[in-house]
């Protein structure tokens, strides 16, 4: 899920369209332990079951294939020179580096552009798929990789580590992240950079409290609900998508964790990690519960 942003002079975030729809882009990967079925649960409550004729998904099996439509909006090149540019700000030159969240490659693209020596890993298969095709389509080799964020044996070392559009916020409790950057430290040569984003709750509730939206692309028309519950500080998203050659609509439902900024970097500090900033939104400015997103910038000692 893409929670908003200013980029640009534009706010990224802005559920509206130049047609006047509103939109919000989509998260990253499912957890383990609460699936679907928890996150359609809270949808139940306020809104009644899943409409008939609907067939069930993981997050991302059928979104994957209209992603790219669906986030055609999103500037990746700015998002991408951000990032270097936080990562110049502490004497850091990237050479091997791997987006842990790549999802249909489009960072990965920019990147490469770029003349940067990357890599890519996605908790969704699905996405990956996409991110393959595009590879081949535009004869560019980058290795691929299906790994979960708390399951990274094998990958490495590398340098330097991203994982941004607010992926770490799939993780749904304190001990995921504690066991996430303990595996991204363990793929990182010592003294190197890791930068992560996470959106807040301020984001959540300006923009995606109780958002909706339709929108028909080619060969496909989507409809999204995003709502979120600030008693358990969690962020739905579901999506039901009818492709044009099938009867059976798609319903996949997104869940994210909105942590308190402080959590977060409680966590950071019981990590193999030190903190060297946090950065509201795409700027230099300190980040804050203010903020509607934040980039951490953390580095292995060593």
């Amino acid at each position: 899920m893409y929670l908003g942003q200013r980029v640009g002079g534009r706010n990224r975030g802005d559920p509206r369209t130049s047609g006047g729809q509103k939109r919000t882009p989509a998260l990253l990967s499912d957890h383990p332990r609460r699936g679907p079925r928890a996150c359609y649960a809270g949808f139940w409550l306020r809104r009644g079951p899943p409409l008939l004729n609907t067939a069930q998904r993981q997050p991302y099996e059928g979104l994957a294939a209209i992603y790219d439509h669906v986030m055609r909006h999103v500037d990746y090149a700015e998002w991408a020179a951000h990032v270097w540019a936080l990562f110049a700000r502490f004497g850091h030159q990237p050479r091997q580096t791997i987006d842990l969240a790549c999802g249909t490659g489009s960072t990965l693209f920019e990147l490469h552009r770029g003349g940067k020596q990357v890599s890519g890993a996605d908790a969704s298969a699905a996405m990956l798929e996409v991110a393959r095709q595009r590879l081949v389509q535009a004869g560019v080799e980058i290795p691929l990789f299906h790994r979960d964020l708390r399951q990274l044996a094998g990958l490495g070392p590398f340098d330097t580590a991203l994982c941004l559009y607010d992926s770490f916020n799939y993780l749904l409790t304190p001990e995921d992240l504690d066991l996430a950057l303990s595996e991204i430290s363990s793929i990182l040569l010592a003294g190197n950079f890791f930068i992560f984003d996470i959106c807040t709750e301020k984001n959540s509730l300006r923009h995606f409290c109780d958002m909706r939206d339709e929108e028909r692309g080619p060969g496909f028309i989507y409809r999204r609900h995003s709502f979120y519950d600030r008693e358990e500080r969690l962020q739905f998203n579901r999506f039901h998508i009818r492709f044009d050659n099938q009867e059976t609509e798609l319903e996949e439902c997104h869940m994210q964790r909105i942590y308190p900024v402080d959590e977060v970097i409680a966590r950071i500090e019981a990590s193999p990690f030190e903190l060297r900033g946090s950065f509201d939104g795409f700027t230099f400015a300190r980040g804050s519960e203010a903020s509607e997103r934040i980039h951490f910038v953390l580095q292995r000692p060593g």
